[in-house]
């Protein structure tokens, strides 16, 4: 078994020598209200570690690791780590190496980890959904999910090595490090409020205003509740049982989906008095509503839009990488719908993070194609 670390300024020295290292982290988000940091998997070639942030008070020696960028840090689909590496402890990567984005430069069918080390090592790795949704804030934590979260960093330096053999021989190794080093700048952003959050539920925004002025308060209800239990809020209820009773507050039992009976007959008190404060309250009109304008497309930015767009998927085809990511589909569109921006989006002066290796590969065709495009929308 795998052991648990948990003095790191002993193991750093070790892990800072390395060159390379595979990382994965493990959060609790789905067994508690707020989502703590509880695990961290560390790889170096021959000799894996699983250390405990919930067991060190001072993480500082691995942040210090994390940003010296002498250290190639390998990580399979690395946005949520950077995200929560921030918002844990405020720490950034440097020297970061995305094996999902590798892949998807490749093979963008095989995305998933285990389906890389499979194509690629012949390993198959266990897909086990009780350790895959193990409450990695629980001490001690099991052998059974040690020995499966290891699996996760276990075969990362093999399989980064055959991704970047295979990058370098096509060429694309400078895509992948365009793509990192754009994906280290990532920062944690706070989630709106759960006043406003819940219009982001799926079905709020077809509520009526009374209706919606009810389902907020239920939703605060239901966050109250979660957070005096310490549970994920869809744990306490689904927000699909919400919107039933906001829609029709007297409505059948039997006709609320995914009901937790329990909750509604312990909170029945607070969900009444939930449903009379929206009753009186003003009703709400969806904020998505008050912000919809009229469709920037016309006949002639659709005609430029199938005329670009059969370029971009030839020549994503050619490379054998998804359209998507050879060039971004609303820096596309936005060059469809206001042809102005033809400069702006060719030359990586947009908000839409073109990328250089991007221009390199299809600004030129984009180009030879506009005034075709230009011609059949006007």
């Amino acid at each position: 078994m795998i052991p648990v670390q948990r003095d790191w300024d002993a193991l750093a020295p070790r892990l800072a020598r390395e060159p390379r290292l595979a990382l994965d982290f493990e959060s609790d988000g789905f067994h508690h209200y707020k989502e703590r940091l509880s695990l961290v998997q560390i790889a170096a070639p021959g000799q894996a570690w699983i250390l405990d942030p919930l067991a060190v008070k001072d993480v500082s020696a691995l942040g210090a690791i994390l940003a010296n960028p002498g250290i190639v840090k390998v990580l399979h689909g690395s946005d949520y780590d950077v995200r929560t590496l921030d918002r844990a402890w405020g720490f950034r990567i440097k020297g970061l190496r995305d094996t999902a984005t590798a892949t998807q430069l490749l093979h963008p069918e095989l995305m998933g980890l285990g389906r890389a080390i499979e194509t690629y090592l012949g390993i198959k790795l266990p897909k086990l959904v009780r350790l895959q949704r193990s409450d990695w804030s629980r001490r001690p934590i099991p052998a059974d999910a040690l020995e499966y979260a290891v699996l996760d960093v276990a075969h990362s330096l093999a399989l980064d090595d055959l991704l970047m053999a295979k990058l370098k021989e096509l060429g694309r190794d400078g895509w992948l490090a365009e793509e990192c080093a754009l994906m280290e700048s990532i920062r944690y952003e706070p989630p709106p409020p759960p006043e406003e959050a819940c219009f982001g539920s799926k079905g709020a925004f077809d509520l009526e205003p009374r209706a919606l002025a009810i389902f907020r308060e239920l939703w605060m209800v239901r966050e109250r509740s979660a957070e005096q239990v310490d549970r994920p809020p869809f744990k306490v209820i689904s927000a699909e049982a919400l919107l039933a009773i906001a829609r029709d507050p007297d409505v059948d039992g039997d006709k609320i989906p995914n009901a937790n009976w329990r909750w509604l007959d312990a909170m029945r008190g607070e969900i009444i008095a939930a449903v009379q404060r929206g009753r009186a309250a003003e009703p709400i009109i969806h904020p998505s509503r008050l912000k919809r304008r009229p469709s920037p497309w016309t006949p002639e930015g659709r005609t430029r839009w199938q005329v670009l767009h059969a370029v971009r998927v030839a020549k994503a085809a050619e490379l054998g990488i998804a359209p998507s990511t050879l060039w971004p589909t609303r820096s596309l569109e936005a060059l469809c719908i206001d042809p102005e921006r033809l400069e702006p989006e060719l030359s990586g002066q947009s908000e839409f993070s073109v990328r250089r290796w991007q221009r390199e590969l299809l600004a030129g065709p984009l180009r030879a194609a506009w005034g075709t495009a230009l011609s059949s929308g006007t």
